[in-house]
């Protein structure tokens, strides 16, 4: 397998029998059979996301379903009601307790949870420079396309690696890389080139943001665009670990498409779509149908102690193999 399609997923997550509701004193009227079959956080969780929007998933549609708290915020129903989305206007303050509470047809129910100390400030940002990070990509969630998760899961053999070169008050400048195949801790496979992402906003530290830009990145040999590429995270106040993540953008795939099909057509990925439910769109700058749209969120990844990420440039090097190669070489195509 080529491991460069390994980098795909960087760039690539009415109320049943009746119509009675609640009367005014809050009192479940009979008819409603809706339950909450689950939520995000967890009732009673002690580590929300500090900017992640709180979801109750619903066993069926309610399209009446509302949710008030004393946070500020919106709420938006999904596939009409069946998911209820609360996104408060302002981040929540890290390590503090929140009652979030849904209005629905069987009454109101509420979500107590606590956010984690995500959110507080390095004390010193200069020391995320040269550290690296392992993406825990398996256990993403990934929410666009529908049922990709699975899919690029069985493709995750190495890891993808992230590491900090440069930050100042305002930016952080990130790189990408994968690892070398079954080795513990990851180490970067200095055999495959690594990725140049967008200078990142960091002005809201230990929150950054790339984007939303469209982009265009060299990736393995092949020149891909991404419309409206975003990435985002936190890093924790000791820098060992970034959380919160989430990548989301519009994948040109007719470049990709040699990772899947050796001719080249320009639908492979297109046609591979379709078998999990899932259809490509147009692409911005043409018009033609052969764009899919990435969403996923929940993104960590730890630190890996002793490892800082190199600059390599060239496509499916060799002589690399042994350690990094010197300043600014190119390693030789195969």
């Amino acid at each position: 397998m080529n491991r460069s399609i390994l980098f795909l997923p960087l760039l690539l997550t009415a109320c049943a029998g009746g119509d009675e509701k609640t009367d005014d004193t809050g009192e479940v009227v009979a008819g409603c059979e809706i339950e909450i079959e689950s939520t995000i956080p967890t009732a009673g969780a002690l580590d929300a996301d500090w900017r992640a929007a709180i979801e109750f998933k619903l066993s069926d549609a309610d399209p009446t379903a509302t949710v008030s708290s004393s946070i500020s915020g919106t709420t938006t129903l999904v596939d009409d009601g069946e998911t209820v989305i609360f996104t408060p206007n302002e981040p929540l303050a890290p390590s503090t307790a929140y009652t979030v509470t849904l209005n629905y047809c069987r009454g109101a129910s509420d979500l107590n949870f606590s956010t984690s100390s995500d959110g507080t400030p390095l004390t010193d940002t200069g020391i995320l420079v040269g550290r690296t990070y392992a993406l825990d990509l398996a256990g993403a969630r990934i929410l666009e396309p529908a049922g990709v998760g699975t899919v690029l899961t069985s493709y995750l053999t190495q890891d993808i690696l992230v590491g900090v070169s440069a930050v100042s008050s305002t930016d952080i400048t990130m790189i990408g890389a994968i690892g070398k195949e079954k080795v513990s801790p990851p180490e970067q496979d200095y055999c495959d080139p690594s990725i140049p992402f967008p200078i990142a906003n960091f002005s809201e530290q230990p929150y950054f943001q790339i984007g939303p830009q469209t982009t265009t990145l060299a990736v393995a040999g092949y020149s891909i665009e991404i419309g409206d590429l975003e990435i985002t995270g936190t890093f924790a106040a000791d820098g060992s670990y970034f959380a919160g993540g989430t990548l989301s953008g519009v994948i040109d795939t007719r470049p990709l498409a040699p990772l899947l099909d050796d001719s080249g057509d320009p639908a492979a990925i297109c046609n591979l779509a379709v078998s999990f439910g899932a259809v490509c769109e147009a692409c911005p700058a043409d018009g033609e149908p052969y764009c899919l749209s990435l969403v996923a969120d929940q993104i960590q990844a730890l630190q890996v102690e002793g490892q800082t990420l190199v600059e390599v440039t060239g496509n499916d090097c060799e002589g690399c193999e042994s350690g990094p190669p010197a300043e600014d070489a190119i390693c030789l195509e195969e």
